[in-house]
């Protein structure tokens, strides 16, 4: 896998770790951003990750093939010869049955987004430094909502638009509305492109947001009516009108492979990969129909359900979490939960109509082979440890100025903020310890009179794992 843009490889270490076989390479041109993460690579003893301190524009064929090449949050963000240094990498030094992302703002949702920016780069433009530049960009912000005129037609998009940039940290204001290069296009702007460099796009790497039922009847029947017999990429160029797209993360291979790119996803196929989640129930909203169970998903999204195989689906996987089950596995615990249903063929059906359902709400987790956690979880022992470098990262990240964050293993980031008692535990999760050893660890604590607060959390997160999941 190559990363380009790798910044300090926080995105990189988690799979490095998860797959210690895999070859794993990252780039960036921040010398500052790749030490930091060459610190922690050395730190850890971590073998299978290679980080450089170079330009894109400087990687020629030589530099190696890669079954996998991404790009996340770069290619709007940079000059053009760039961005086209970044499609000649895909199509040089890609494998030929490889897959390249790339992720990059679009139209139309940045319409509105474009004229915020351009305001608040207008109102910093003087700012002397970066502190003083973010809050003169920032107070822009109050021009285009509180203050813009009830007869301005633009006036719903921009509202909406500055709605966005307040729910993101400085960082990402910064990044996203005040860097020299923020260029976005059109899909089949982005198509076209690719097509010069011998690359063909395959749709989003988050499948379900390029099928129009998922945004409800109406957009899926009008969207059918206008979009009949057209290729593939006007379909999908329609769809981001209908929803308003301002961000794609396009998964593209060689043009040699684009006969075997389909239409839209084949939802069958969902039988054949693997599927996690993490639900857990909570009291009914004001808003949730009646006589419907409510769940938070690990993306702390509301699931308001009353389906049986639905709601079998849901506490399945939670059981199971963080580990997968394979969707055989899965059809076998669900399926006492079906009453009523005798035939086979019915139940299997119900069930993938229920992970369909879930699917398209983005609410599970799923992988082709199994996950780096369901080998832990085979082996039944009783002695939790911690992912491979999250004490080391945690401890780093008392420094701001560190870049690069804790993770579990299915790649999400993970801010915690521990106990006292937490805290003291976590060092002790190794592997060998069971967890009434680490419940023993906190009662010796307690009794040197070590500040061990709130004795009754540091007991569950002993009993969890405290982290190791």
């Amino acid at each position: 896998m190559l990363e380009l843009g790798c910044a300090g490889g926080g995105n990189l270490l988690p799979f490095a770790l998860a797959y210690p076989q895999a070859h794993v390479v990252g780039v960036d041109l921040s010398s500052v951003q790749v030490n930091q993460g060459l610190e922690v690579v050395q730190a850890l003893g971590v073998q299978n990750l290679h980080l450089h301190a170079m330009s894109l524009t400087d990687i020629t064929p030589e530099f190696g093939q890669f079954d996998y090449i991404i790009a996340h949050g770069v290619f709007s963000w940079v000059p053009p010869e760039v961005r086209e240094a970044m499609l000649r990498i895909l199509r040089d030094n890609l494998a030929p049955n490889g897959i390249g992302y790339i992720s990059y703002n679009t139209y139309p949702g940045w319409k509105a987004g474009d004229i915020v920016r351009d305001a608040m780069l207008l109102h910093s433009h003087s700012a002397q430094n970066e502190d003083d530049k973010l809050a003169a960009a920032k107070a822009m912000l109050n021009l285009l909502s509180e203050g813009i005129a009830g007869s301005n037609p633009l006036a719903p998009s921009l509202r909406g638009a500055v709605a966005q940039v307040r729910k993101h940290s400085d960082y990402y204001i910064a990044h996203e509305y005040l860097e020299t290069f923020n260029n976005p296009c059109y899909l089949l702007e982005f198509v076209n492109l690719a097509d010069q460099y011998g690359l063909t796009q395959v749709g989003d790497a988050d499948p379900h947001v390029e099928m129009a039922v998922t945004y409800g009847q109406n957009v899926q029947l009008n969207h059918s009516l206008v979009a009949l017999g057209q290729p593939r990429e006007m379909r999908q160029q329609y769809l981001d009108f209908a929803v308003g797209r301002n961000f794609r993360k396009s998964l593209v291979v060689h043009q040699t492979r684009a006969d075997q790119v389909l239409v839209v996803p084949d939802m069958e196929r969902l039988a054949d990969l693997r599927w996690a989640g993490q639900f857990t129930e909570v009291e009914p909203d004001a808003n949730a129909p009646k006589g419907r169970v409510s769940f938070r998903s690990y993306k702390n999204q509301p699931l308001h359900t009353n389906d049986a195989a639905v709601l079998a689906v849901v506490r399945s996987l939670s059981a199971a979490w963080p580990a997968s089950l394979s969707f055989d596995s899965l059809l076998e615990r669900v399926r006492p939960e079906l009453t009523g249903v005798q035939d086979d063929a019915a139940a299997r059906k119900k069930v993938l109509d229920a992970v369909q359902t879930l699917f398209r709400l983005n609410s599970l987790r799923y992988t082709l082979e199994a996950s780096p956690y369901d080998a832990a979880d085979a082996t039944g022992q009783d002695t939790p440890a911690l992912i491979p470098g999250f004490a080391h990262v945690h401890q780093r990240r008392a420094d701001p100025e560190f870049g690069v964050g804790t993770f579990n293993l299915w790649h999400d980031t993970i801010n915690i903020r521990f106990q006292d008692a937490e805290a003291l535990v976590l060092k002790h999760i190794d592997g060998q310890r069971t967890r009434k050893q680490l419940a023993t660890v906190l009662r010796d604590a307690l009794n040197r009179g070590c500040r061990v607060y709130r004795w009754e959390v540091a007991e569950r997160s002993a009993e969890s794992g405290c982290g190791g999941e």
